[in-house]
């Protein structure tokens, strides 16, 4: 059984696959959408035939599949192949890093992969065997199987990076963010900023803004946070690990654990996060992550100066590409 990862384009993505080669029997198949993916628009939505170019597609890209190969699509990136793949003869799975709602915007009004009248449930999901989210009430709301959110670097990794010197003690401690520009995360670095730095911290905070150049702030002018250009994931990850506290400031609605909140888990940082359900994972303390509500900003300063205890890396495993391979394979065994 060979392991597919259909469209994982993502630098890191694409580095996850590639240290799993050595261990695991996995492929990426990342030219899928060359040479599809628009035309194939353009047919559908004149309404002229499609079925030979699809099945010359699928010849060409996908011939290699066998029956009791598992062909691993992302939420995000199958919206632009899906006609390629859904009638093949394999073990489909979809894996959701996103929330449906979150999806369906950015298909319909970003990229343009769905229609304004067409749904990701719909037009997406009934063509896979199994579908796995990292959100709760997704996976409530739509009959979805919880998957635990995983890092992109192998279980080896992880143990190597825990091996490497703990950038936790610097002489000027550091508070890290970077994501998009929200009004409501513009309105959080603005209230917490001083209170970091009336506590010794300086603060790295970065906002993007993918609509324009020029971050315009409905609050005025602040000096809290930069306005910045998107940076790879792996500068990301250095810049983690240069930091003692994580800043973060998610999604409203988000009930499912992101990547930014691992990181701080592997590399022994402290975490601030407004994800209220990050309660519900094993490896939460509340000496490592403080949860950020409207009412609690004075109780941060007692967070910073408390102690905790690194998370083992027998929990750490359970966020690993190895568990999810492992997830993946026992279904179809």
């Amino acid at each position: 059984m060979t392991i597919y990862f259909a469209e994982w384009n993502a630098d890191y993505e694409k580095h996850m696959v590639n240290v799993l080669k050595s261990e695991y029997d996995v492929v990426l198949f990342n030219k899928l959408m060359k040479h599809f993916r628009d035309i194939n628009f353009i047919l559908d939505r004149k309404n002229l035939p499609r079925q030979w170019f699809i099945k010359f597609h699928q010849f060409m890209k996908l011939r290699t599949l066998k029956s009791d190969d598992i062909l691993l699509c992302s939420g995000f990136a199958i919206s632009g192949f899906i006609d390629l793949v859904k009638d093949l003869q394999c073990h489909k799975v979809l894996v959701l890093r996103d929330t449906i709602e979150v999806l369906n915007n950015s298909m319909k009004n970003k990229k343009k992969w769905l229609c304004q009248h067409e749904d990701y449930i719909n037009k997406i999901t009934p063509f896979f065997d199994k579908i796995y989210s990292f959100d709760f009430d997704d996976c409530q709301k739509y009959s979805f199987t919880y998957l635990n959110q995983f890092l992109p670097f192998t279980f080896s990794e992880m143990k190597k990076l825990r091996g490497e010197p703990n950038h936790f003690h610097y002489t000027i401690k550091t508070c890290f963010f970077i994501g998009e520009y929200w009004e409501n995360r513009a309105q959080i670095i603005n209230r917490i900023a001083p209170i970091l730095h009336q506590n010794g911290y300086q603060t790295d905070f970065n906002l993007i803004n993918y609509k324009s150049t020029q971050i315009i702030n409905p609050l005025g002018k602040s000096n809290y946070y930069k306005s910045r250009e998107k940076i790879s994931y792996f500068e990301n990850i250095e810049k983690v690990k240069q930091s003692d506290v994580i800043l973060e400031i998610g999604q409203i609605g988000q009930t499912g654990v992101t990547l930014r909140a691992l990181e701080a888990i592997l590399f022994n940082k402290k975490l601030i996060t407004t994800n209220k359900s990050i309660k519900e994972y094993n490896f939460y303390s509340p000496e490592q992550i403080f949860i950020l509500d409207n009412e609690n900003y004075q109780n941060i300063e007692l967070f910073l100066n408390s102690k905790f205890t690194p998370v083992t890396l027998d929990v750490l495993y359970q966020y690993s590409p190895d568990a999810m391979l492992n997830t993946m394979t026992s279904n179809f065994v």
